[in-house]
C-alpha cells in the first residue's frame, strides 16, 4: 500500500472501508478481503459507512486481528495473501488500529499506517511512522444533514446476504470457546442459482462468524466463496486490561494536520 498519507488520512470515507464494524457477510477476491481485514470486528468502535456507531464502552481489550485470504487457481496452485492488526478499545469507547507492514503489500516501502477513532472527542486520527506526519479530523455532531449520504462497503457486502434474498439461509451455531472468550457463532449460507453469473452449476457461498456479546467483538470468521476462495480472520493475544491512554493520541513530534469533515445526517446508528 504504497499510498502518501496527506491522500491516505483526509479521506475519511476511504478508511471506512477498512473501519467497517459489521463483519463482512461474503467472501471478497483476496485482494479486498485482505484490505477488509484491516478493522474487522470493531462493533461499536470505527465508522458505519459515513455515520458513526454508537461506542462500546467498559469493555476494553486488546488483540492481534490476523486474515488470510486463499484462492485456489484453476491449475490447482493457490494464492494466499495474509494480513495482520494491532487492534484496542478503551473503556470510553476509543478504538485503535495499527496496520502491521507485513500486512501493507505493493511494491513501495512498507508502510505502518495507524487510525484512532475517538467518540468522545470526535475526532479521526490517522498517522504513520513513515512520514511523521499526523491528520486529525474534526467530526460533525449526531443530527447534522447533508445534500449526500455515503455508501459504506458495509452496506453493499450486507446487502448480498439480505434476508430477502432468494437462495439465503441463516442458522445459529450455538455458542463455544475461541481463545478464551465465550462467542456465538452463526453461519450464513447463499446458493447463487446455475446461470445468474454465467455460471454453470450452482455455487455456495458461506459466511460464518463468531462474536463475543460480551464484548461486542467478531473473534473468528470464515467466508468461503468458490469464485474468489476462502478467507479466515483470528482474534488471538487477546487482552481484557485497559489499554495506555498514549495509544488513541498521535505521537510526539509528528507533523500534526487539522481538518474538519463535512456534515453527514444520521449521526450515531445503534451499537451491535
Amino acid at each position: 500500500m504504497n499510498i502518501p498519507i496527506g491522500r491516505l488520512v483526509p479521506g475519511v470515507a476511504s478508511l471506512a472501508l477498512m473501519l467497517a464494524a459489521t463483519p463482512a457477510l461474503t467472501a471478497q477476491p483476496p485482494g479486498l478481503a485482505a484490505g477488509h481485514g484491516f478493522g474487522q470486528g470493531f462493533e461499536g468502535g470505527g465508522f458505519h459507512a459515513f455515520g458513526m456507531r454508537a461506542p462500546v464502552t467498559g469493555a476494553p481489550y486488546s488483540a492481534l486481528r490476523t486474515t488470510t485470504s486463499v484462492q485456489t487457481l484453476a491449475n490447482g496452485s493457490t494464492i494466499t495473501h495474509v494480513t495482520q492488526v494491532k487492534e484496542a478499545r478503551d473503556s470510553s469507547g476509543r478504538t485503535f488500529l495499527e496496520m502491521l507492514p507485513s500486512a501493507t503489500g505493493g511494491a513501495g516501502p512498507a508502510r505502518d499506517i495507524v487510525h484512532v477513532f475517538d467518540p468522545v472527542n470526535r475526532v479521526s486520527i490517522s498517522w504513520s511512522a513513515n512520514t511523521r506526519q499526523a491528520t486529525v479530523v474534526h467530526l460533525p455532531e449526531p443530527g447534522q444533514s447533508d445534500s449526500a449520504r455515503g455508501s459504506g462497503s458495509n452496506a453493499a457486502w450486507q446487502g448480498r446476504f439480505r434476508s430477502n434474498h432468494e437462495g439465503v439461509t441463516t442458522e445459529s451455531l450455538g455458542s463455544k470457546t475461541i481463545n478464551g472468550v465465550v462467542a456465538e457463532g452463526t453461519r450464513t449460507t447463499r446458493v447463487i442459482p446455475a446461470g445468474a453469473h454465467g455460471n454453470s452449476e450452482a455455487l455456495t457461498v458461506t459466511h460464518e462468524s463468531w462474536v463475543s456479546p460480551d464484548l461486542k467483538l467478531e473473534i473468528e470468521r470464515i467466508d468461503t466463496d468458490p469464485r474468489f476462495g476462502t478467507t479466515t480472520v483470528e482474534v488471538t493475544n487477546l487482552s481484557r486490561d485497559e489499554p495506555s491512554a498514549a495509544l488513541f493520541q498521535a505521537p510526539e513530534g509528528f507533523q500534526v494536520k487539522e481538518t474538519t469533515m463535512g456534515a453527514r445526517r444520521g449521526g450515531f446508528a445503534p451499537a451491535p
